[in-house]
């Protein structure tokens, strides 16, 4: 079996199609791997707004690289203490992220 694409900590878009029960996509943090089921890896994510959790199958979820790169780039841009992105905790980085995915989201509707 192949290994995992993502790694516990790395910030996932939940993108399943079949998505019912207000369950919508939006950025999650993959908390721990699974077993796999079927042969597909599968996650325990929770979301970065809500902090509901879920299991989502390897194919129900995007990597969001881009979303975390672009959120320390804001950060650093607008960084007046001097602290690095990699020393902030989930908090701090997490209020990033979410500016990070609004702006991609406005972006993305002007296109």
């Amino acid at each position: 079996m192949d290994i995992p694409k993502y790694h516990v900590g790395q910030i996932v878009h939940f993108a399943a199609p079949e998505v019912k029960r207000g369950a919508p996509g939006a950025a999650h943090r993959v908390e721990r791997l699974l077993p796999p089921d079927s042969g597909e890896h599968q996650y325990r994510i929770k979301a970065v707004d809500t902090g509901r959790e879920r299991v989502a199958r390897e194919g129900q979820i995007d990597g969001q690289i881009a979303v975390e790169a672009l959120a320390q780039s804001l950060y650093e841009a607008g960084n007046t203490t001097n602290v690095p992105w990699a020393r902030r905790d989930r908090i701090v980085r997490d209020a990033w992220i979410r500016q990070a995915h609004a702006h991609l989201s406005n972006e993305t509707e002007n296109n």
